[in-house]
């Protein structure tokens, strides 16, 4: 629908006007519902072309076009109550609220008549609370300066001049929009610190990431990469981590270099000690699986050396029943590495139903470890296998997040991570 004002309408309607009468010429047809006709019908009234000059009357013309879909005619309203036009009397606050209804349904003169007296301390309409009010559903309306009058208040009170404007919370909703819609730099980044903190009420880890990772993979901020990565690491997505230290390297923040490099380095280790384990796993589940027992507990004992897989094997064929397909080798192995417990239960109950021991004939002399691994290499000439612990010889490089977030926080995050569309989440974090 076209937008009208008074300026556009002077010169066609002077040249319709006619002597005075009862209905002025547009008059009808606004009676019959059309909108355009009734703020021609204001504009007729407010000029006195066809009737009577009359304000007032003007006004309630325009009001109803406004009520049918015709912001301008709020906006004329407006300006004849704050100018106190004609036989309009002088009403600054009603007028504004008359130019506020334009403004929010998307007349940017109304927003920016309106906006400007809720701004001025010495207007009568002046209310900072307002003033946000009437941005904000500008914004909403498409209206585009307000989305950023709001965001440079909420931030610093545009640079000092209002602080008492000032508030994360609403400089948070207007950085959103700014982001979004106009993908301004300073909105995204705005949105990534308010949303981001965790110290602060407006901490949101879905937004707080999701700005950041705007900021970095968008708007190329290496610090914002490097905030992103300290995320990824506290909720213990090190590949993601290592990933984005080295992008905020690469953007110029050269304090994540190193630390790229270390991650990088233990996420490498860390997989191909996953892959031996998968490795380990399999040599150790396919016997299980098929009933070869001894096989089993071999694997665990002489190929991987991990007392806990030694240990799962062991009770398993113990479960089982088939501790005699275990060799009398892999028995003095597991006697000397569990000195107490169910294993070495288990080991010794078989030993002694074979009548013999760590030191001969079961029961005899003492299975003490030193004692025991003489006797192994006499017995088969090299010392006794040793084990190792199920778990990777290395740990990763510390690393505090730039948010120092703590578990619940770290909960969010990785509930944040986890459901956000597109991420690439990873099984063991988010399952």
């Amino acid at each position: 629908m076209r937008l009208l004002t008074l300026a556009a309408l002077a010169a066609t309607l002077a040249f319709f006007a006619a002597p005075a009468s009862a209905q002025t010429e547009s008059e009808p047809a606004c009676t019959a519902g059309d909108a355009e006709a009734c703020f021609y019908t204001g504009a007729e009234y407010a000029q006195g072309i066809g009737a009577p000059e009359d304000k007032q009357k003007a006004a309630s013309f325009f009001l109803k076009s406004c009520d049918m879909g015709i912001p301008d005619g709020c906006t004329t309203t407006g300006y004849f109550y704050t100018n106190g036009d004609g036989n309009v009397p002088k009403d600054v606050v009603k007028g504004v609220e008359y130019m506020e209804r334009a403004c929010a349904m998307g007349h940017v003169d109304g927003c920016d008549k309106s906006i400007g007296h809720r701004l001025s301390a010495t207007s009568p309409a002046h209310d900072f609370t307002k003033a946000v009010a009437t941005a904000k559903a500008a914004c909403e309306a498409g209206v585009e300066n307000p989305c950023f009058w709001g965001l440079y208040w909420g931030w610093d009170g545009n640079e000092g001049k209002y602080p008492a404007m000032i508030n994360m919370a609403n400089a948070g909703w207007f950085a959103e929009r700014t982001c979004n819609k106009y993908h301004d730099e300073m909105g995204c980044s705005v949105a990534a610190r308010v949303y981001a903190d965790p110290g602060a009420p407006t901490f949101d880890a879905q937004k707080g990431l999701t700005y950041s990772l705007i900021r970095c993979d968008e708007q190329n901020s290496g610090g914002d990469c490097r905030n992103v990565a300290g995320v990824y690491l506290d909720i213990e997505e090190y590949e993601l981590g290592a990933l984005y230290l080295r992008h905020a390297c690469n953007k110029g923040h050269t304090d994540s270099c190193d630390r790229a490099t270390e991650w990088e380095t233990y996420n490498k280790e860390l997989a191909e000690y996953e892959a031996w384990m998968a490795e380990i796993k399999a040599m150790i589940d396919t016997p299980l699986a098929e009933g070869r027992y001894g096989d089993a507990v071999s694997a665990a004992i002489n190929s991987a050396g991990s007392k806990s897989l030694a240990e799962r094997t062991i009770l398993a064929t113990k479960a089982a029943g088939r501790m005699d397909q275990v060799s009398t080798t892999d028995l003095y192995a597991a006697a000397l590495w569990f000195q107490s417990g169910p294993v070495r239960a288990a080991a010794d109950a078989e030993l002694s139903a074979r009548g013999t021991g760590l030191q001969g004939t079961f029961g005899t002399g003492t299975n003490e470890p030193g004692m025991a691994d003489a006797r192994w290499k006499e017995l088969y000439g090299a010392s006794a296998p040793r084990y190792t612990s199920s778990s990777p010889s290395f740990s990763p490089p510390p690393m505090k997040s730039a948010s120092q977030i703590s578990a619940e926080t770290k909960a969010k995050y990785r509930y944040a991570h986890c459901t956000m569309s597109g991420s690439n989440t990873s099984a063991k974090v988010c399952r």
